[in-house]
């Protein structure tokens, strides 16, 4: 085991206890402030004003601060409450809309105030072209010279492929 040393015991209690000494009694009367109270400095009146309104600035500002954010606020919700008002307002419309331009709306309209008929089966025409189905370009005699110019680039630029 290893031996410790004195640090871990406090030997002053083993030691003997003086008699008091009558010179020391005397002493003890008078008492000896071990801890004086600390002298508080005072900070001139300028600084303190000084201090004080920039305080009251600092809270000032914010109060203005807070007022302007709140006016904001209202007027969002204002803006927010008109735009939901208008969103209702343009689906009735919407509605509206389609109501009347609906294809039954349209129709009606046409067979009583411009006065139409459907179409029956009986005026339906169909028309047939006996031979082959091939467009011909037809010549005018009547050109100018800027049709022919631009006929002829026309004719360099199929001839091109282009």
């Amino acid at each position: 085991m290893a031996s410790r040393g004195n640090l871990a015991y406090d030997l002053s209690v083993y030691e003997p206890k003086k008699a008091p000494n009558p010179a020391e009694e005397k002493r003890s009367d008078i008492k000896v402030k071990k801890n004086p109270v600390p002298v508080v400095r005072r900070e001139s009146a300028f600084k303190f004003t000084v201090r004080a309104f920039f305080i009251l600035a600092v809270m000032c500002a914010v109060l203005y601060g807070k007022v302007e954010s709140n006016a904001l606020f209202n007027e969002i919700s204002d803006l927010e409450d008109q735009l939901a008002s208008l969103q209702s307002e343009n689906i009735t419309l919407a509605a509206e809309y389609e109501a009347r331009t609906s294809l039954k709306n349209v129709e009606d309209y046409a067979e009583n105030v411009l006065g139409l008929k459907k179409l029956d089966k009986a005026q339906i025409e169909y028309v047939e072209i006996p031979g082959d189905t091939v467009i011909e370009k037809v010549e005018i005699e009547n050109k100018n010279i800027f049709i022919r110019i631009r006929s002829w680039f026309n004719e360099i630029k199929e001839h091109l492929g282009a």
